[in-house]
C-alpha cells in the first residue's frame, strides 16, 4: 500500500524573511512545470502578492504609521494563497514521486525525524560569451533549487536569482574587464540551505 504524503504547511510559520524567500522559490518551481497545469493561484498572482509582501515589509522596516499593518495583511494574503496551492498539490499526490512533489518547492511531512542537511555545491565559471559569465554548477541531492549571488569591484554581495535546476545560470550585463565573484547555495533539506559554496572569481571578457 503506498503512503500517503501531505505537503507541509509550515511555511506559514517562518519569518517574513524565510516566507518571502519561500514564496520566490515556489514561484521558481511553478513556473512552466508541467506537472501542475492547474494551479488554483496563478503564478502571475501569486507572484503580485510576493512583491506586495516584500515591498510591505520594506515600508515596515522604514517605518511609518500603518506599515506594520499593512505588511501583516500583505502577509495573510501570501500564505493564503500558499495553501490554496499546497491544497492543490496534496489532491495530486497520489499520482506523483516525491521528487514530483518536491519540484512544486514546498516541502511534504516528514515522519523521519533524522535530519537531511544539503551538501555545499561546487561550480565553476565560463567566461568565452562578452559581458556573460555562464555557471556550471553539479547537482546536490534533494536540493529544489538553487540561490545565485555576486559581486563585482565594491564586493557587496548581490541576489541574482533562485534557478530550479542546474541547467542554464548565466550572469549577464557584466562589464568587460571587470573580475566578478560568486557564490552558490543550495535550496532544500532539513536546514531550508545549504552552507554556501566556495567563492569562485573570473574576469568579464
Amino acid at each position: 500500500m503506498k503512503k500517503i504524503t501531505r505537503v507541509a504547511l509550515n511555511f506559514a510559520t517562518y519569518t517574513n524573511v524565510q516566507l518571502n524567500n519561500f514564496a520566490i522559490l515556489a514561484i521558481v518551481c511553478l513556473k512552466n512545470n508541467a506537472l501542475f497545469p492547474n494551479l488554483p493561484v496563478a503564478i502571475a498572482a501569486l507572484t503580485a502578492l510576493q512583491t506586495a509582501f516584500q515591498d510591505a515589509m520594506t515600508a515596515a522596516g522604514q517605518g511609518g504609521i500603518g506599515t506594520a499593518a499593512a505588511q501583516q495583511e500583505a502577509r495573510e494574503a501570501l500564505v493564503s494563497a500558499l495553501r490554496q496551492t499546497a491544497a492543490y498539490i496534496t489532491s495530486l499526490v497520489p499520482t506523483l514521486t516525491l521528487s514530483q512533489i518536491l519540484s512544486s518547492g514546498f516541502d511534504v511531512v516528514n515522519t523521519n525525524t533524522t535530519p537531511y542537511p544539503l551538501t555545499q555545491p561546487g561550480f565553476t565559471l565560463d567566461n568565452s560569451t562578452s559581458g556573460q559569465l555562464f555557471v556550471y554548477l553539479q547537482a546536490v541531492t534533494n536540493a529544489k533549487a538553487y540561490q545565485l549571488q555576486y559581486s563585482g569591484s565594491d564586493g557587496a554581495w548581490q541576489e541574482a536569482g533562485i534557478y530550479p535546476n542546474t541547467k542554464g545560470i548565466v550572469l549577464a550585463n557584466l562589464t568587460s574587464g571587470t573580475i566578478y565573484n560568486a557564490r552558490i547555495r543550495a535550496v532544500g533539506g532539513s536546514t531550508q540551505y545549504s552552507e554556501w559554496s566556495a567563492t569562485v572569481s573570473m574576469m568579464a571578457t
